[in-house]
């Protein structure tokens, strides 16, 4: 798929886990999180009030327990911080433009469980670009999702890290490619310029 054909009324970008509780816990790599946040934020920014869709996906912290069950976590009883879920982006305090939406997952993936194929189908997106954390995790099974739904996507590879780099480095370089366009921000971003 070649980005020079990016049409903006058939693209979304989704944003994987930028809340406060991911983001502002642990150390990630090779891109520290002020460096995907302030990417994703740059591409959301280029995207607001434009034809694109801008979906910012956040899991609910009331369900990561069930998430790993054989690790016994499912019978804990959730203690999460109220702002856990709050979103990091600054798209997200906007007074929310009309071309943004929030989806809630409750799994790595954020189309399995969510309304979000059916938003992206009922406004005729056909293109992805993600962008998020963790690489090896929501983001690589948001994007294999989406080339299963048939969707065209397109992985910014500077606005996503890992919490291990080798993961980070390993999924980009043999996973992602043979199911997305990996691309830097500063193309998406030329793309997103040349298509508005």
């Amino acid at each position: 798929m070649l980005l020079n054909h990016l049409t903006l009324s058939k693209t979304a970008l989704v944003t994987i886990d930028l809340q406060r509780g991911i983001l502002l816990e642990g150390q990630f790599q090779p891109h520290n999180n002020q460096k995907v946040l302030a990417a994703s934020n740059e591409i959301a920014s280029a995207l607001k009030n434009t034809d694109a869709l801008i979906s910012l996906v956040n899991v609910n912290p009331a369900t990561i327990g069930y998430l790993h069950p054989f690790k016994g976590r499912q019978n804990e009883a959730p203690n999460f911080p109220a702002d856990y879920s709050d979103l990091m982006m600054t798209i997200a305090d906007d007074d929310t433009p009309q071309n943004v939406i929030k989806v809630t997952k409750h799994n790595p993936g954020a189309f399995f469980g969510t309304d979000l194929d059916l938003q992206l189908r009922r406004r005729g997106i056909d293109t992805v670009i993600l962008t998020g954390v963790v690489t090896s995790n929501g983001v690589y099974a948001t994007a294999l999702d989406a080339f299963q739904y048939g969707y065209k996507v397109i992985v910014i590879e500077d606005a996503c890290t890992d919490r291990d780099k080798q993961l980070h480095d390993i999924f980009f370089k043999k996973m992602i490619p043979k199911i997305a366009l990996v691309a830097s921000k500063n193309r998406i971003l030329t793309e997103i310029k040349i298509a508005d």
